[in-house]
């Protein structure tokens, strides 16, 4: 049975995520005939990490378990690591933002920020960004799941970036759920092209700090958090939609620099890219 799991350790992983997050999500649609409890709801990116060390424990030695959970807390990688993180995905939405704003010379309309529905039309949104952003950090395992477990098998048989393209199609094709009561061919697909565009950042960020999923959630964390805190489109409206197109040009470019500068075999130039057997 050991054997079996651990030859087709990537697809039962998978399918062991999008089992108990998809549940969640189709649930909260409407589209499943029964409600998820609450309690259970907020659960929903913890599903990776359930999955990803069960599927360690049951695979490989119990030692490689937790290494896996440690690299949740892996922080010592460098300054400048932490300043990718947290600078790289705001400069893309900002730069989208007002990029789209002097073309069609119309300034940002902030009224337009997801952040407004969440927390009501006469909130001062600044009281909100860091608690936030900590909230994402906290609840949002998807990181343990993409590059903590995915990632590794990937980079075992593919280039770094031959594996980032192929997660970030997985990853892309995961978020379905999240439009399937209003699907929006154009924000789709525009979002595939940011989700391939950020798994190769993500895994530069990645393999230059051995590992480290505190890195690419904290960065993982800013996307959301800036995201919903400018004005940009999202699932449910074509609304803002330059600003979006904009934005993921800009963290396209950012995939080709760092492909060019790194090397596409590692997306790195100091350290072998994390693999697993």
């Amino acid at each position: 049975m050991k054997h079996f799991l651990k030859r087709h350790s990537l697809i039962i992983g998978l399918v062991l995520m999008f089992l108990y997050t998809w549940t969640i999500e189709l649930s909260n649609a409407g589209v499943l005939p029964f409600e998820v409890p609450f309690p259970i709801y907020i659960t929903l990116g913890w599903g990776f990490i359930f999955a990803s060390l069960l599927m360690t424990r049951l695979t490989l030695v119990k030692d490689e378990t937790a290494k896996l959970f440690k690299r949740l807390f892996l922080w010592r990688v460098g300054w400048k690591w932490f300043l990718a993180a947290l600078l790289i995905e705001p400069a893309c939405i900002v730069a989208g933002v007002y990029l789209n704003a002097a073309l069609t010379r119309t300034p940002p309309d902030f009224s337009a920020a997801m952040a407004f529905q969440i927390f009501g039309e006469s909130a001062n949104l600044f009281v909100f960004i860091l608690p936030f952003f900590l909230v994402d950090l906290i609840t949002n395992g998807e990181e343990m799941g993409w590059r903590g477990y995915v990632l590794p098998r990937l980079q075992a048989k593919y280039s770094a970036l031959t594996a980032s393209l192929i997660l970030g199609a997985i990853w892309a094709f995961w978020h379905l759920p999240k439009y399937v009561t209003h699907f929006n061919i154009a924000a789709f697909g525009w979002a595939v092209i940011h989700f391939l565009a950020f798994a190769v950042t993500l895994t530069w960020l990645y393999n230059n700090t051995k590992g480290s999923l505190l890195i690419v959630a904290v960065c993982h964390a800013m996307s959301n958090t800036v995201g919903v805190f400018m004005p940009m489109a999202n699932t449910s409206s074509s609304e803002n939609m330059g600003a979006y197109i904009f934005y993921i040009l800009f963290e396209v470019l950012v995939a080709i620099v760092v492909t060019v500068i790194a090397g596409s075999a590692h997306l790195s130039r100091m350290e072998e890219r994390q693999m697993q057997e």
